[in-house]
């Protein structure tokens, strides 16, 4: 029974603890981001890890020129930024979800049985301790320019991005795939069935969920967690521009690594320590590396360390401290000329008088290039999305818009009933709007293929466009028309559909289910969307 009590009561228990739970709540966070009904907004908001997350609200910040969004949408994120400078950069091991994934596949990549005695380690390089300094300054630099480019590798939105549009998916295709076929099983579907009902009410979506991008998502998402193999949270040390953002403020963090005289220089804290954080002199070590995770306060043999509040700038405590972050000024103003070169790069798409018509954003979108400004790639409005319409762009809006959310009628269309893509985009790229304003919110407009629709090309009557338009007063109409039958040569009333434009809101409900597959017979442009009128002219009746 005392044993139990000393491990419940150790620090680095408590850690453990706080590390599982806050990751439990994040994947609660994510499963719940689903179709908010209208008049049951969720008191907890589905973003609210992502507000905590310092680098997309300052970087954000910056490319917008929006200095308030830091108020209205990351009042968490600069919490976090005061807790680091009195506590130093606990969260990349007591609440980042990126980090703890990584050492779950840490765990199972190199067991500690299979490890060898005398592995290659990097031993306080700054050359690469300081990369991830160069890439945060490359995204600032970048960002002042108005591009936006910290989604490539801000923590936070990839594993928001890689759960909700990798894992998400692939665990929904698993448990259908699974436990479908059980249901004609007699007796064995007695256990199942019961089993798939609530997983697929509660955790998985209806239908397949598909996502285009996959695998270039899945590629960064992958390469980040085989980096382990050769080094514990290699991400952690040498990449993350998050890490370094907080590194910086915890670099004089009151929170300090205590040794006492104890210390019988075993090495065993340098030799566990997954962020090399602890100096040649294990009594020293590398505040802005450190992620208090305690490993060394647990392996210490004599209980020599300690973690204590401390004035980071007396003393003994200064001298114990490690060298700084040794950043070259040539390799600054490298890492600098790189974020400036990258804005003409990226921004390279087609002219306004060549605006992609199929670039369809959701509604309440802001004006592309604000919205560029502002969406960090996250996801989350994908996995929101309960028709698997939002899908990321590939080349629609040039590189630049590579991975943001649009409307893919083919895929699915904009449900007249849901503004949820609103509610849970951190940044405001997407506006919140309400359910009658976003049933007014026009954000394209359909027009018929003549050479395929079914009425105009077969003189056969088709209304399924029309049946499922959702706008009250229907934007799809018919006028009949007497034709010559191609089959038997003999004149009929074919009832032709036409686009009152006016009316259609672009959601795309009408290419979705159109009965021609392989190319519908009407199709969903953003011609005419309420955040550029000026790019078009005034419309009518499309036919």
């Amino acid at each position: 029974m005392g044993k139990l009590a000393g491990w419940l009561f150790r620090w680095i228990t408590l850690r453990r603890a706080v590390q599982l739970g806050t990751f439990i709540f994040f994947l609660w966070l994510l499963l719940n981001t689903t179709y908010i009904f209208e008049g049951e907004e969720p008191k907890i908001p589905r973003d609210l890890f992502l507000r905590f997350d310092p680098l997309a609200g300052f970087i954000t910040a910056i490319s917008s020129r929006s200095p308030s969004l830091i108020v209205q949408r990351f009042i968490p994120a600069v919490a976090l930024l005061i807790a680091t400078f009195l506590l130093g950069r606990f969260f990349c091991n007591w609440i980042c979800p990126l980090g703890t994934t990584l050492d779950v596949v840490d765990k199972i990549i190199r067991p500690k049985t299979r490890r060898p005695k005398s592995e290659p380690r990097i031993k306080h390089t700054p050359r690469l301790r300081n990369l991830k300094y160069y890439l945060l300054a490359l995204f600032a630099v970048a960002a002042l320019f108005s591009t936006q480019l910290s989604w490539l590798m801000d923590p936070i939105s990839i594993v928001t991005r890689s759960y909700g549009i990798l894992v998400y998916p692939y665990l929904a295709k698993f448990v259908d795939l699974t436990l479908g076929p059980l249901y004609d099983v007699p007796v064995l579907n007695r256990i199942t069935e019961p089993i798939y009902g609530f997983l697929t009410s509660r955790l998985t979506p209806e239908g397949m969920v598909v996502f285009r991008l996959q695998l270039l998502f899945l590629a960064i998402f992958a390469a980040i967690l085989f980096l382990v193999k050769f080094h514990p949270r290699f991400w952690c040390r040498y990449l993350c521009p998050l890490g370094a953002l907080l590194g910086a403020a915890s670099r004089t963090s009151l929170l300090r690594r205590v040794v006492s005289e104890k210390c019988i220089d075993c090495g065993r804290c340098q030799a566990e320590c997954r962020m090399n954080a602890i100096a040649e002199n294990p009594r020293g070590y590398f505040p802005q590396e450190c992620t208090v995770c305690l490993t060394c306060v647990e392996v210490c043999p004599v209980g020599a360390v300690s973690f204590k509040f401390a004035n980071p700038f007396g003393g003994r405590v200064k001298e114990l401290v490690g060298e700084g972050l040794q950043m070259s000024r040539r390799a600054f103003l490298k890492a600098a000329l790189v974020g400036a070169v990258a804005m003409p790069i990226l921004k390279l798409k087609p002219q306004d008088k060549d605006y992609p018509p199929f670039l369809i954003r959701p509604p309440g979108a802001l004006p592309e290039e604000e919205f560029l400004d502002r969406c960090i790639r996250c996801g989350e409005c994908m996995k929101a999305c309960p028709t698997n319409a939002l899908q990321p762009a590939l080349f629609e809006g040039g590189v630049e818009a590579i991975g943001t959310p649009i409307i893919v009628p083919k895929i699915g269309y904009c449900e007249y009933e849901c503004n949820t893509c609103g509610q849970v985009c951190p940044t405001g790229a997407i506006r919140k709007l309400s359910l009658e304003e976003k049933q007014k919110f026009k954000i394209g407009t359909a027009f018929i293929n003549k050479n395929k629709c079914i009425p105009w090309n077969e003189h056969v009557n088709c209304l399924v466009c029309e049946e499922h338009c959702p706008v009250p007063e229907k934007a799809i109409k018919f006028w009949e028309e007497e034709v010559l039958e191609q089959k038997t040569n003999r004149k009929v009333k074919v009832l032709l559909p036409y686009v009152v434009a006016d009316l259609c809101i672009g959601c795309g409900i009408c290419e979705n289910k159109c009965p021609l597959v392989e190319e519908p017979g009407i199709r969903v442009t953003a011609r005419g969307e309420v955040r550029h009128k000026d790019r078009y002219p005034p419309v009518g009746q499309t036919g």
